[in-house]
């Protein structure tokens, strides 16, 4: 009876609820369970305006799992059954909410019974009759309700267990093929980033062997040696940083914690203090929510973020840094603003690529993965990144993870 939309969740709920009004009558709604919440999912009644004022205000009305005659239904199995209406009667087990919606349309009768699939309670489905023009409900009704319902509630089951099957593929889908692309992007990168500086090492390591056949080491065989060195370490950096980036990927996030970020963001600006001595530095630290999550892999984060402000804006006399957050929308937003030397914004998603740098080693020093680090890291905690600025106007760096309870033990 609803195999012609199996696996089509959407679909099915809409042919059921049909099916039902159409063999029935009149009203039918159903409501799906979705964690402590009753979401109406399909509504139909023959009258045109009777079911938009039902889809309008019946189902905009919020129902709670528990709660009223649905929650007896669900929870003890037993449907509810009246099929001439005792208004008075049905105020006193109605949730008082939906007391004036069944005032307007008129409801004469009422069946509601549980859907329930492989043991598990999926939600239920009701039926009103909405015209005293047609008899009330029988007890032959509702036991076809309820033999219908089991096999509306099979079907409704199989479709989530397909929908759900279809959504994970595709999830997984989408994630191999960024991977795939990031794998792409990273060796064509790996291919010209870390062959730079073994160019360079064997170059200037063939010009210092002709210097050195000449005599002894000069002060230009000496600034050899030097950028000989300098590029190694270099290697050795870029090196480090490729095997933090790939071990992240395997790393799972746990142990998870609340986290104090303003503690965390004032002990990395401590330590990038303690590294540079000479700099002038003005912190404007703003509120900092706390955030859920693995406080090493965060501290890297900021760290990350807070060591590039710093690096781009200290040709300025004072480097004016700003770390502010703030909740919105589910979600724990955290920015650092610098005065520093900015970037083009058409550029701005390169920034968080591998070896995806905006200005050169000679303007400023550094590996192009320290804001892939970023990303993967605070994607892992299912959050966001994003950049924002202009050139010569400075920078903001932010990142956004969703608000959570700390798991207690």
């Amino acid at each position: 009876m609803f195999a012609e939309a199996s696996t089509d969740l959407p679909r099915l709920l809409g042919v059921v609820a049909r099916r039902f009004s159409e063999l029935i009558g009149e009203a039918a709604n159903i409501r799906l369970i979705e964690g402590e919440a009753l979401v109406p999912v399909a509504t139909h009644h023959p009258d045109p305006e009777i079911a938009a004022y039902l889809k309008q205000y019946h189902d905009q009305t919020p129902l709670r799992l528990g709660e009223g005659i649905s929650g007896h239904v669900i929870a003890t199995g037993e449907p509810y059954y009246m099929p001439e209406l005792d208004l008075a009667k049905l105020k006193e087990r109605l949730a008082p909410r939906f007391i004036p919606i069944f005032e307007r349309i008129g409801i004469t009768g009422m069946m509601v019974v549980r859907l329930r699939a492989r043991g598990i309670n999926l939600g239920y489905l009701s039926l009103f009759r909405t015209s005293a023009a047609r008899p009330p409900y029988t007890r032959d009704d509702l036991v076809l309700v309820q033999d219908l319902a089991d096999r509306a509630a099979l079907a409704i089951d199989t479709s989530q267990l397909v929908d759900g099957l279809e959504r994970r593929v595709a999830e997984r889908t989408r994630a191999l093929e960024t991977a795939n692309r990031e794998l792409e992007a990273f060796a064509f990168s790996v291919s010209h980033d870390l062959r730079s500086p073994l160019r360079a090492i064997d170059g200037y390591s063939r010009m210092l062997e002709d210097r050195m056949a000449e005599g002894t080491p000069d002060a230009e065989g000496r600034r050899l040696l030097e950028v000989i060195r300098r590029k190694a370490q270099h290697m050795s950096h870029l090196i480090e940083e490729l095997l933090r980036l790939s071990r992240l990927g395997h790393r799972a996030i746990q142990p998870v914690a609340e986290i104090d970020m303003r503690e965390v963001v004032e002990t990395v600006i401590s330590g990038i203090r303690a590294s540079n001595p000479s700099l002038v530095l003005e912190l404007r630290l703003g509120e900092l929510p706390p955030a859920v999550g693995n406080v090493e892999l965060l501290r890297q984060v900021w760290t990350n973020l807070l060591d590039n402000a710093v690096k781009y804006s200290r040709r300025r006399p004072v480097s004016v840094i700003e770390v502010s957050g703030q909740r919105e929308s589910g979600e724990l937003r955290y920015t650092v603003t610098d005065n520093g030397a900015g970037f083009d914004p058409r550029y701005a998603e390169k920034l968080f690529g591998v070896f995806q740098r905006l200005h050169s080693d000679s303007e400023f020093e550094g590996t192009g993965v320290g804001l892939a680090l970023v990303q993967r890291i605070v994607s892992r905690h299912g959050g966001r990144v994003w950049a924002e600025g202009r050139p010569d106007a400075g920078a903001t760096f932010g990142f956004g993870l969703p608000e959570r309870v700390p798991t207690r033990a």
